[in-house]
């Protein structure tokens, strides 16, 4: 029976960027992850891997390659005569969406398994001629994925935050965290809110639905 409780999670969940010091619970953390578990994915592949960052000296690397990637970033403008409006945009994304996730109690980077095949990846393999992009396939694997995380954590009272942005200033993640098994598509901050963001404007209804 419709209670209406998932709506009012979905629609309460904000993206955290701002955590109290004291990480959850980690059997907090496990039931979470059970929950990504459950989440649909292409011929049941389960390509979604969840590495968590605890090492604080790979915490320095990471920031420290970040920092490189923005200077190399801003050095190419430089060169190119690219305008301040750019520049100011490197910063605020390095600053403001990007060094925070350092700060979170916890820290997740999430990628899909390279040596998982599905349908599309066999039949492809059978006729070359088959436009395949094994990729975007399985990319919606860790979109389902991270929605179960998100809510999840949103029902036990804890916030996150995904980004992409880092990979913008990370030359090679696989090579930093010393695993070439795992595409890696985003990050992941997880802890207890100290912050309460105002709801952000969205799309109407007549936006984001098509009848054909």
């Amino acid at each position: 029976m419709f209670n209406g409780q998932l709506e009012k999670i979905i629609k309460r969940r904000r993206s955290i960027r701002r955590y109290k010091p004291d990480p959850p619970p980690e059997e907090w953390i496990e039931r979470i992850l059970e929950a990504t578990k459950w989440a649909p994915s292409p011929s049941n592949l389960q390509p979604v891997r969840y590495i968590r960052i605890r090492s604080k000296d790979i915490k320095e690397k990471l920031r420290d390659e970040m920092n490189r990637g923005k200077e190399r970033l801003l050095k190419s403008l430089d060169v190119s005569n690219s305008s301040k409006k750019l520049k100011r945009w490197i910063e605020v994304y390095y600053s403001r969406y990007s060094i925070f996730m350092f700060d979170a109690p916890v820290l997740f980077v999430v990628g899909i398994q390279k040596d998982k095949k599905g349908f599309y990846e066999r039949i492809a393999q059978l006729n070359p001629a088959i436009n395949y992009n094994r990729e975007s396939v399985l990319d919606i694997s860790v979109g389902i994925s991270i929605c179960h995380f998100i809510l999840m954590a949103e029902q036990m009272g804890l916030g996150t935050c995904i980004l992409t942005t880092p990979f913008i200033f990370i030359e090679d993640i696989n090579k930093l965290l010393c695993i070439d098994t795992i595409n890696f598509k985003c990050f992941i901050t997880l802890g207890f809110p100290a912050e309460s963001p105002y709801p952000p404007e969205k799309n109407s209804i007549s936006d984001i639905y098509i009848q054909i």
